[in-house]
C-alpha cells in the first residue's frame, strides 16, 4: 500500500509541477503588456498569488530537504489517518480518504509548488541578475514581468531628459487612475538653477522610500534608471535647486521619479560621495509614501517595491546608495523596536501642495 501511495504521489507532483511551471511562464509573457498601474501593484499582487519562505527561515536546509523525504511524511501521515495496511481494505474505505488526501497533498504541494516557481524565475533572471537565487520571491516576479517587456519598449520609446515631459509616456484613463498634480508632471531639467558645493560637487537630495501595507507594502521603492539599456536600479534622487528647501527637493524628485507623494520620516545625514567621475553632496531621506500615482512626470521608469536585503543587492553598482538603504534598514529596526519615534518631528511641517 505505501508503495502504491507513494507512486500516486509522485505521479500528482509531477503533474502539478508541470502544469505550474508552463502557469507561470504563460503569465509571465502575458505580463508583457502591463500598465504602469499593474506594474506599481506587482508586489501586492505577488504576495496575494504566491507563498514564499521568509528571509528568517532556514532555505537551504528546506531546499536540501529532498522529495522522497517529503514523499515519506505524506505517507505516513496517510498510514495513520486512514489506517490502510491491507490492500483490500481500500474499495471500502476510497471515499473517506478522498478529503484527508487532499489536505495532506495540499500541504505538502504549497512548499513544492513555490520551490518549482522559485526555480524557473531564477533561471531566467540569472543572466541579468547573478545574485537572482538570493532575491525574494516577490523581487523576482516584479524583475520577470520587466525584463520580458523592456525589449519592447527599448524598441518603442525613445528615453531622453531633453525636457521635463521627455520621460512620460501618455496613460488612458481607466477607473480608480490616479495621476499626479498639474504641478508635478514636468520634472525639473537643467542644472543652471541648480545648487553646488565648494569645489563644484553637485548638492543632491534623494529618499528611501517605504510603502505601508494598506499599500502593497515594500521596504524600498527602487526606479529604473533613464537609459533602460543599461538595466541600472536607483532611488530616487536629482539636484536641489536654488531657491528650495533641500526637504522640498527631495519629496519633489520623489514625485517627480517615482511617482509617490510622501512624508518625511528622517534624515540620513549629508555626506560627500563619489559615483564614477562625478562628486556629489547628498542629502538623503527616509520616507513613507502617502499616495502611489499611476501617471507622473517620469513614468517610462520601471518601478519596484523590495525588502531591504534586495534593495542593497540590486544598488550594488552604485555603492552609496546601497549605504542609504543600509542606514534606513538600521532606523527600521529602531523604530520597530520602540527605539526611535516612526517620524522626527521637525519633519512633520515638510509635505508638497498636492492641490490643484
Amino acid at each position: 500500500m505505501r508503495v502504491l501511495s507513494v507512486l500516486a504521489w509522485v505521479a500528482l507532483v509531477a503533474s502539478t509541477a508541470t502544469r505550474s511551471t508552463k502557469a507561470d511562464i504563460s503569465a509571465i509573457k502575458a505580463n508583457v503588456n502591463h500598465t504602469p498601474r499593474e506594474l506599481a501593484s506587482e508586489h501586492s499582487q505577488v504576495k496575494r498569488s504566491l507563498r514564499y519562505l521568509p528571509s528568517h527561515s532556514n532555505y537551504e536546509d528546506t531546499e536540501d530537504r529532498t522529495i522522497g523525504d517529503k514523499v515519506d511524511d505524506v505517507v505516513m501521515k496517510l498510514d495513520d489517518v486512514t489506517g490502510l495496511n491491507k490492500l483490500d481494505d481500500a474499495t471500502g474505505k476510497a471515499k473517506k480518504l478522498v478529503p484527508k488526501l487532499d489536505d495532506a497533498l495540499m500541504k505538502n504541494l504549497d512548499g513544492f509548488q513555490t520551490y518549482v516557481t522559485r526555480s524557473a524565475l531564477v533561471n531566467q533572471l540569472k543572466g541579468k541578475y547573478k545574485y537572482a537565487d538570493e532575491l525574494d520571491l516577490s523581487t523576482l516576479k516584479q524583475l520577470s514581468v520587466i525584463e520580458a517587456r523592456r525589449p519592447e519598449d527599448i524598441k518603442n520609446f525613445h528615453f531622453s531628459k531633453a525636457t521635463g515631459s521627455s520621460l512620460h509616456k501618455h496613460v488612458d484613463d481607466f477607473e480608480g487612475i490616479k495621476r499626479a498634480p498639474k504641478q508635478y508632471m514636468e520634472s525639473h531639467v537643467g542644472r543652471e538653477a541648480q545648487r553646488y558645493g565648494p569645489n563644484n560637487e553637485r548638492m543632491i537630495s534623494a529618499g528611501v522610500i517605504s510603502r505601508p501595507e494598506s499599500q502593497g507594502g515594500g521596504d524600498v521603492l527602487l526606479i529604473s534608471g533613464s537609459k533602460p539599456t543599461k538595466g541600472d536600479w536607483l532611488l530616487p534622487k536629482g539636484g536641489w535647486d536654488k531657491g528650495e528647501d533641500v526637504k522640498m527637493s527631495a519629496m519633489r524628485e520623489m514625485i517627480e521619479e517615482g511617482g509617490v507623494n510622501t512624508k518625511l520620516l528622517h534624515s540620513l545625514g549629508k555626506r560627500k560621495v563619489s559615483d564614477r567621475d562625478n562628486e556629489y553632496i547628498i542629502y538623503p531621506f527616509m520616507a513613507k509614501s502617502i499616495t502611489v500615482y499611476d501617471d507622473y512626470a517620469e513614468n517610462v521608469r520601471y518601478r519596484i517595491w523590495v525588502p531591504y536585503n534586495d534593495a542593497i543587492k540590486l544598488l550594488s553598482k552604485r555603492p552609496y546608495l546601497a549605504k542609504l538603504v543600509q542606514q534606513a534598514k538600521k532606523k527600521a529596526k529602531q523604530i520597530a523596536a520602540g527605539k526611535l519615534p516612526e517620524q522626527d518631528k521637525k519633519m512633520r511641517k515638510f509635505l508638497l501642495d498636492v492641490t490643484e
